[in-house]
């Protein structure tokens, strides 16, 4: 009996602290991001609920693609946006007869539009690559992203950060994935300090 007792004790307890550790995510998620970005945020900025996520211009199409694939997981953590889904995005821009990357800022309004988006968010790889540095090779990332208001076309908020990793045993990916996640950090504090 009492180790039955016990047991209900310790489920309900490692219940009521799965239950916590859900409740809230999105600021232990992001507590250690480390590397500030360079983030601007327009005051007045909580209009927009609905996004789309264009594929990011970069130096292949599958690296922009990529990346802003990882964009989208680090702005589902931040609890603030529904995206528009992938399909859809390609499915309009079939019909559009328009390319998917590399979409100008006032394409990606258009076809934001076009899915019923409240904003557009669209983003540049800058760097995606190594340097050499005393005989070893360290990946490198730098990303741009920015969000537009599909109504009025203005920038909601711009994101950048660069950053060389700090050991060489990292693979570029890994590096792309850090650098996505910090810069999405940055936003994510951002956003709460203005809210």
């Amino acid at each position: 009996m009492k180790s039955r007792i016990l047991r209900n004790v310790l489920l309900v307890g490692l219940l009521s602290v799965l239950v916590a550790g859900c409740a809230s995510p999105t600021g232990k998620y992001f507590k250690d991001v480390t590397t500030p970005g360079n983030v601007y945020v327009l005051p007045g900025h909580g209009k927009i609920r609905k996004i789309a996520v264009m594929p990011f211009r970069a130096p292949t199409e599958l690296v922009g693609s990529s990346v802003s694939d990882m964009m989208v997981t680090e702005l589902l953590r931040c609890e603030r946006y529904t995206l528009v889904e992938r399909g859809q995005m390609a499915q309009v821009l079939n019909e559009s007869e328009l390319a998917l990357a590399g979409l100008s800022a006032t394409k990606a309004v258009e076809i934001g539009t076009m899915l019923g988006a409240d904003g557009v968010v669209i983003g540049t790889v800058d760097e995606y690559g190594t340097v050499a540095q005393r005989g070893r090779s360290y990946p490198v990332v730098g990303v741009s992203v920015r969000l537009i208001d599909c109504s009025s076309g203005r920038i909601v908020w711009s994101v950048d950060m660069a950053q060389r990793a700090a050991r060489p045993d990292v693979t570029l990916a890994q590096h792309a994935r850090k650098v996505v996640h910090d810069l999405a950090g940055t936003l994510y504090n951002e956003l709460r300090r203005t809210r």
